[in-house]
């Protein structure tokens, strides 16, 4: 007998074959961002202190005109091999440098000079108050331009922390819609508002070197809200080399809703912060982002993306790569309500299942095709590793978590997710708290190589809603046997340990894999078998006994149905049976000699044979081939009977064409 099918469900096992031997990541990697560098004449240089523009770095004198009187004598630089603009220099002073609100020209490099400070003027006299302030350094539409240091600029931002939300606040550096743009080695501290805000999609943005430093927004003295490190929603863009330790978001990805497309973050290192962000205003879309060779060191989050269904648009294809998270509160967490008052920390799966089912419409979240790799650290004391918390009406689809290891103190919750992988990935718990909370997740967990620790399953204690899991090289236990409710449930070279009493179904799946390696349902109390048992071939299959099933208590009900069967290049008969051991086994053998070959064709439609042999009575196939020269190696069953010894066997079958054709009575094992 042949079957040249395979249970749906398990196609996602050849994606996890694929990854494990490292092929095909490159079609999951996101493109690189390569931004086009301004091109500034550096021969053309503007100092703010020169005698023309009188700047006094005393911390005392307002030289907002000064150095904007630069500024535009900067832009209107002569040209110089081509390059047009020029520098305005902010030379180291006794003290810092008081200043207003200034926009800045095109081909302009503003250069502070290592040991300058440039700080905005008081909360009481800064132009605009707390209800039009101006931003403090800003452009919109505008090529060539660059802020550069190793100078600092200080925001003196405490003042109006306080007011966050009530007042207006400037923002230290805002660029709308503006190309060719450098922001690098400098630092920025204590900004009343976000550090920094590059929108618009002007492309080709670059920043690197640059340190941010606000206290912390939960436990800074004083409490620093909303200083977002670097705002972002742009295209082609690439921040490098920064230390940003700050009381908001340390990147916030497409926060304004502007496109945000072809980014990437490498080599910074986060300190306290929300961590790397994305949203919640995402409407315009966020794609092709790789976030790689990183650090977090106490921050709130590590990766972070948040939206809601007022807000949203496409998020995909992002890749996260090589980071190392130490004492941070929550490493991964992604959710679709971020307008409930429900936190995404601690949301119950009951909660998650009661939220109201709303029409998906343009601006409902999409989440898909992310990819996490290599990234190993600590959640705080009592928190989790990570929550997925998408839309019942709209689940996130594809993540993959490979080689992610790490120690927490509580689940992680997935709930409306579609095709979640962790591939070679383990988290180190506390031994009375279940590795992963389900509700409506499709989970694939698996191994390169087998003996890995067990993983942990809890759920909705009344309905596992749209749970189905794969296991490979994978041992899992639950202890609720709602989290698998109806399955499918497929077990690769995996145990699965229920400690409960489990009842299958009538429309119970469950898809083993038999081989070397068991591949084996194991109930701790009573079992009642039912449903339908989809059969593959794992590494080492062959003839033999197989035990998909087992239990410590009763054995109850009727085998289930054997659906889908491995190929086979020769006749192969497959049998569920049960023994005294309260086992369910498959029996996989080479069926027995033909018994008979005295056929009588009586018509299309009926067939007997007669035969000889056996004392008792014994269940049969019946099978042909159009081969009638010799004994076939596949044969195909027309039906199953009970067969008298020395008897008659005749049955009715719709035969479809007159083809001479050669039967076989083959014993049922």
């Amino acid at each position: 007998m042949t079957s040249q099918h395979k249970p749906e469900c398990l196609i996602a096992w050849w994606w996890v074959i694929l990854l494990v031997a490292g092929l095909g990541w490159s079609s999951l990697i996101s493109a690189g961002a390569t931004p086009i560098l301004p091109a500034i004449n550096t021969n053309f240089i503007v100092t703010v202190t020169n005698s023309t523009y009188g700047a006094l770095g005393d911390n005392a004198t307002d030289n907002t005109s000064a150095i904007q009187s630069a500024i535009t004598a900067a832009s209107h630089g002569g040209l110089t091999n081509g390059l047009l603009g020029g520098s305005v220099r902010i030379p180291a002073g006794t003290n810092a440098y008081l200043c207003g609100p200034l926009t800045l020209a095109n081909n302009v490099n503003f250069q502070i000079d290592g040991g300058a400070i440039l700080r905005l003027l008081p909360y009481d006299s800064y132009p605009g108050g707390i209800t039009s302030p101006a931003n403090f350094i800003s452009g919109s539409s505008l090529t060539n331009i660059a802020i550069s240091g190793p100078g600092a600029i200080d925001g003196q931002g405490a003042p109006w922390w306080p007011g966050y939300k009530t007042n207006s606040r400037p923002v230290i550096v805002s660029f709308s819609k503006c190309s060719r743009v450098l922001i690098q080695t400098l630092t920025i501290s204590n900004p009343p508002c976000q550090h920094m805000s590059i929108k618009g999609s002007g492309g080709n943005v670059t920043i690197q070197g640059l340190t941010e430093l606000a206290p912390d927004s939960i436990t800074g003295n004083p409490l620093s809200h909303n200083t977002d490190g670097i705002d972002l929603a742009e295209t082609n863009c690439l921040v490098q080399n920064c230390n940003l330790s700050v009381g908001d978001d340390n990147i916030a990805i497409g926060s304004s809703a502007g496109l945000s497309r072809d980014i990437v973050v490498t080599n910074c290192i986060f300190g306290n912060g929300h961590g790397v962000s994305i949203g919640s205003y995402t409407s315009s879309g966020v794609s092709n982002l790789t976030v790689i060779n990183c650090t977090f060191n106490g921050t709130q989050n590590g990766i972070r993306l948040k939206s809601d269904n007022d807000r949203a648009g496409l998020v995909q294809n992002l890749s996260y790569l090589n980071l190392g998270m130490t004492n941070v509160n929550m490493p991964f967490v992604i959710y679709s309500y971020y307008n409930s008052s429900i936190s995404p920390n601690n949301v119950a799966a009951m909660q998650a299942a009661t939220q109201a089912v709303d029409t998906v419409v343009s601006t409902t979240p999409i989440w898909r095709n992310l990819l996490f790799s290599n990234i190993n650290g600590t959640a705080s004391s009592g928190n989790p590793a990570g929550a997925v918390w998408s839309r019942t009406e709209l689940p996130a689809t594809n993540f993959i978590f490979s080689h992610v290891n790490f120690t927490a103190y509580d689940t992680f919750n997935l709930f409306n997710v579609s095709g979640v992988q962790f591939i070679d990935s383990h988290f180190y718990l506390p031994a009375n708290i279940s590795t992963f909370t389900l509700f409506n997740a499709q989970i694939t967990v698996s191994n390169s190589m087998p003996g890995a620790s067990q993983v942990s399953f809890d759920g909705l204690t009344t309905n596992g809603y749209g749970n189905s899991f794969v296991f490979a090289n994978a041992p899992a236990t639950a202890a609720n046997t709602n989290v698998i409710a109806n399955g499918p449930v497929t077990l690769i070279g995996s145990i699965l340990t229920v400690s409960n009493s489990f009842i299958l179904t009538p429309t119970t799946v469950l898809n083993f894999w038999p081989g070397t390696n068991a591949a084996k349902l194991a109930v701790v109390g009573n079992l009642t078998l039912g449903g339908t048992n989809n059969i593959a071939a794992g590494a080492g299959f062959t003839n033999g006994t197989y035990t998909l099933m087992s239990c410590t208590g009763t054995l109850n009900g009727s085998l289930p149905n054997l659906g889908l069967l491995p190929a086979t290049s020769h006749a192969t008969l497959f049998n569920l049976i049960t023994n005294t051991s309260r086992q369910i086994n498959l029996v996989v053998a080479a069926p027995a000699a033909p018994l008979i070959n005295n056929v009588h064709l009586v018509s299309q439609t009926n067939l007997v044979l007669t035969g000889t042999g056996g004392n008792t009575n014994f269940n049969c196939y019946v099978l042909f081939t159009t081969n009638l020269t010799q004994t076939p190696a596949i044969w195909t069953r027309l039906a199953t009977n009970s067969f008298q010894p020395n008897g008659t066997f005749s049955f009715t079958n719709a035969i479809t064409t007159s083809a001479p054709r050669r039967f076989y009575l083959l014993q049922y094992p």
